[in-house]
């Protein structure tokens, strides 16, 4: 648990935030540049030292009016957006940087994670004695976050880690993210603008804005809304579902969301495997009948339970299923012309190659 009751003003800007968390899993933090998001994070650490009101975690005060834990005590992993690795340092000196400091600030030798184990986790191992300077964008963040994890975190704070990367680094180190909770018992604090990343990562969302926390919820929850901050024309949906079929001479899987088969173009997924599945509110369609004879293999049967326009051209479409809802990005022509309203049956169809499946 980590409970929050700070106040933080710079020139203009001010910070203020009173909230707890309970630090379940990975926790996403969104909003507006400038909206106090690494402010946030940093107030956390310990790296704002004009911030007023208290910091505690657990049962551990890190901050109060009469006493201030310095950040290589309280046991934080910070991850930054460019790694800030030692450019004269080897991989395997880096990552060693980590295990000294845990050893020097750490108070039982049981809390260090095997730096076998996370650098084989990381698939780091054939880059350890290779300068920084020789790695890429990815590598390097993933030794910084070996580095972060060797120090035995009890917290992993992660500011925008995945912004200078290009997507092929992005998607090959976005499952290691998702997993390190799981792998490593380390609660995670993830800032990004990117929802999609955010949608793949986070099990609870926290919106920002102005210095405060406007809204936090789980991630399906406040991403699939039609209304809202994150109500726009890069909306998204993301749903829970199972896997059911992977037996499949196309290389296609079946899953099983409320009741009701998704088909997605991924075949390394096992039967009886719970996965997350993202969908662009810009790649749904509507059609009032049930049309088959189409190539598109996803088509939903929905109850329309909310529409508001979002600018002079587009509206967002919530689709309710069972337990879980779709978002869908239309034209305000198309909102007239079949005549939506609350309440009707809608049929969501979107293509399997749309889909992204963490």
């Amino acid at each position: 648990m980590l409970l929050l009751d700070i106040h933080c003003e710079r020139d203009a800007f001010q910070l203020q935030v009173r909230e707890s968390f309970s630090l379940n899993g990975v926790t996403g933090v969104m909003g507006p540049s400038g909206c106090g998001k690494t402010t946030l994070l940093r107030c956390i650490a310990g790296l704002e030292r004009h911030v007023q009101g208290s910091v505690k975690f657990d049962s551990t005060l890190w901050q109060s009016e009469a006493a201030f834990v310095p950040p290589h005590k309280r046991g934080i992993g910070y991850v930054f957006q460019d790694g800030r690795l030692f450019p004269h340092m080897s991989v395997r000196s880096n990552l060693n940087y980590g295990l000294r400091r845990n050893r020097k600030y750490l108070d039982t030798a049981s809390e260090t994670l095997s730096f076998e184990h996370v650098v084989e986790w990381l698939g780091i191992v054939s880059l350890l004695d290779r300068p920084i300077t020789r790695l890429s964008g990815g590598q390097r963040q993933r030794v910084a976050i070996g580095r972060a994890l060797l120090g035995s975190p009890k917290l992993l704070l992660m500011d925008e880690p995945l912004s200078a990367l290009d997507w092929a680094s992005r998607t090959s180190i976005m499952p290691r993210l998702r997993e390190i909770n799981r792998e490593f018992g380390v609660p995670v604090l993830f800032v990004s603008h990117n929802r999609e990343e955010i949608a793949r990562l986070a099990d609870e969302v926290v919106l920002m804005d102005n210095g405060c926390i406007e809204e936090r919820g789980p991630t399906r929850q406040m991403l699939n809304r039609a209304r809202g901050s994150l109500a726009d024309d890069q909306a998204l949906s993301v749903l829970e579902a199972g896997v059911v079929n992977t037996d499949s001479p196309y290389g296609m899987t079946e899953l099983e969301v409320d009741g009701r088969s998704l088909m997605v173009n991924q075949s390394n997924l096992r039967q009886g495997q719970q996965v997350r599945v993202v969908v662009p509110a810009s790649e749904i369609s509507l059609c009032l009948e049930n049309i088959s004879q189409i190539s598109i293999q996803n088509r939903l049967l929905t109850t329309l339970t909310d529409i508001q326009d979002i600018d002079d051209h587009h509206a967002l479409v919530r689709l309710t299923l069972d337990e879980q809802a779709l978002i869908a990005l239309i034209t305000r022509q198309s909102r007239h012309r079949l005549g939506l309203k609350l309440g009707i049956t809608v049929y969501a169809h979107f293509k399997a190659a749309c889909l992204e499946v963490v």
